[in-house]
């Protein structure tokens, strides 16, 4: 398997800095990129909203479900690309970067909710892009060091959209505690960024309604307070 010099080079830039080229990205397409009623539509709107909100929990799930299953030394959050042995079952049976994918429906659940055509591409060709050249890196890195034994489960399974029935579970337990630990600040995001955006949209709209606001802030403030109980009881017993 050969992957050139330059192209290895831009995945670990890409990998390197993953988590903070998005942000000043993100930023501008909401400035520049408002948001759509879809079809001139209340009724749609709610009804997108409603599905970006379950598309993005399905990616939610999908990232408990690698994360719950994960192997010490394995997928991580650092800088570098370093692991320490091949993961080959569980969701890894359904794609080889099954994180990434979960994290695109995420991000696709958002640009549902968000429903601005640009944004939308704009987005899909940012996670193209970025995820392309992870991906080889990652490859290259796998194969240098794991040879054959990478190779053959390269060829066998694809690389980014999943075949949920190649799904085996993995005769391991499943990890409640590194699943708290690492996705619950990620599950707070999900649930509070519609209703803050459905309180933008109507200021936007000019269909403020008083009422509707203070629900969706008790709902908010709800969310806060289970969030900040889950935080404060995983804090403690990881201490």
């Amino acid at each position: 398997m050969e992957i050139d010099n330059l192209t290895i080079a831009i995945g670990n830039w890409f990998f390197k800095y993953r988590s903070y080229l998005f942000v000043p990205i993100l930023i501008l397409l909401v400035i520049f990129m408002g948001p759509v009623m879809p079809f001139d539509s209340m009724k749609m709107d709610y009804i997108t909203d409603i599905f970006g909100v379950l598309v993005a929990l399905v990616g939610f799930s999908l990232r408990v479900l690698v994360i719950g299953y994960k192997k010490p030394g394995t997928s991580g959050r650092g800088t570098v690309i370093s692991v320490s042995e091949v993961v080959t079952d569980g969701a890894y049976l359904m794609c080889r970067n099954p994180l990434y994918f979960a994290n695109f429906l995420i991000w696709l659940g958002f640009m549902i909710i968000w429903w601005e055509i640009n944004f939308f591409f704009t987005i899909v060709l940012w996670f193209f892009v970025e995820y392309y050249f992870i991906i080889k890196a990652e490859e290259s890195y796998l194969f240098l060091k794991f040879g054959v034994a990478y190779d053959n489960y390269r060829k066998s399974v694809t690389a980014f959209f999943p075949k949920i029935k190649n799904f085996r579970k993995p005769n391991r337990l499943f990890n409640w505690n590194k699943v708290l630990k690492n996705e619950t600040n990620l599950l707070l995001l999900i649930l509070l960024f519609p209703l803050f955006f459905e309180m933008y949209e109507d200021k936007l709209w000019g269909k403020v309604s008083f009422g509707k606001n203070i629900i969706l802030v008790l709902i908010a403030l709800i969310i806060l307070v289970i969030w900040s109980i889950i935080f404060y009881k995983n804090k403690k017993s990881s201490a």
